[in-house]
């Protein structure tokens, strides 16, 4: 029997020769990162179904707004105004055809009926957005909801009466579908008139009979964010509809797939375990 003594470490730490990593991924972190994985490409295909989402919104708006005519008269749109949820949805695709519709709309206004959109505050000023019903001749709405535009607190009164006097007028703006919840109330009363903190169309149909609730007349021929002219009031004006560039989906959609693929390569970078390499 030799007497040599066995070269072998009795342990990896006094090992002093060569080492080799192999890759063994423990099953705790594995399943950590794979779920991290999974939610930052969640988050990633999110993000580019925004973006889709957001040029698909720009070139329907600009076919809409910008190449077809002014809409004059609702006469060609068939239907009848919905009272609840349910029948918006019976001919909302005819209703569509006049999503984003630049519109010259002729009729009578009905400052008795008019709604107010509270808190509002333009240039240092408090006021309030102005809506009221539009009468319109022909066609299967009798009545339109017209958001004529701000004016400040002080004005609104003499506005109603500026109108009352002389209703009938064209209304230029844009049309665009509107559906809110039918159990909104008023938040309180100014001048006379009910206020809301936003416009309800199904909520004001119910203090306006006949009115159509899901079309609104944003007046204005102005974007917003372009020169206003400060002696015309109301001020009117609306905004396009995408309010986040879709490059900035794009962007965030490469945040998210780079963490993701950072999140391979740390797990990667884990599971190889280092260990001595013997003969």
């Amino acid at each position: 029997m030799s007497d040599t003594a066995d070269p072998t470490p009795a342990s990896d730490d006094a090992w002093e020769g060569p080492w080799r990593r192999v890759f063994r991924p423990r099953p705790v972190v594995s399943l950590i990162a794979l779920g991290m994985l999974v939610v930052l490409i969640l988050l990633g295909n999110w993000q580019r179904r925004r973006y889709y989402e957001a040029t698909g919104g720009i070139a329907f708006h600009h076919k809409q707004h910008d190449e077809l005519p002014a809409v004059t008269t609702l006469g060609g749109v068939a239907g009848t105004a919905g009272a609840t949820g349910e029948a918006l949805g019976e001919d909302m695709t005819r209703l569509k055809a006049l999503q984003f519709r630049r519109a010259a709309l002729t009729g009578t206004l009905e400052p008795d009926k008019a709604q107010l959109l509270t808190a509002r505050y333009m240039f240092g000023e408090r006021g309030y957005g102005v809506m009221m019903p539009l009468k319109v001749a022909g066609g299967p709405f009798p009545r339109v909801l017209a958001h004529l535009g701000w004016l400040p607190q002080d004005k609104v009164a003499a506005y109603l009466q500026e109108v009352a006097a002389k209703p009938e007028r064209t209304v230029t703006g844009r049309l665009q579908i509107t559906v809110s919840a039918p159990v909104q109330k008023p938040t309180g009363e100014f001048a006379g008139r009910p206020t809301w903190l936003r416009p309800f169309p199904l909520g004001m149909k119910a203090m306006v009979p006949g009115m159509e609730p899901r079309l609104l007349l944003q007046a204005g021929e102005l974007a917003i964010g372009k020169p206003v002219d400060l002696k015309k009031l109301p001020l009117s004006g609306y905004a396009h509809p995408v309010r986040m560039h879709p490059n900035k989906h794009i962007e965030y959609a490469g945040t998210w797939y780079g963490l993701a693929l950072t999140l391979v390569f740390v797990w990667i970078a884990l599971s190889l375990k280092k260990i001595p390499l013997r003969d």
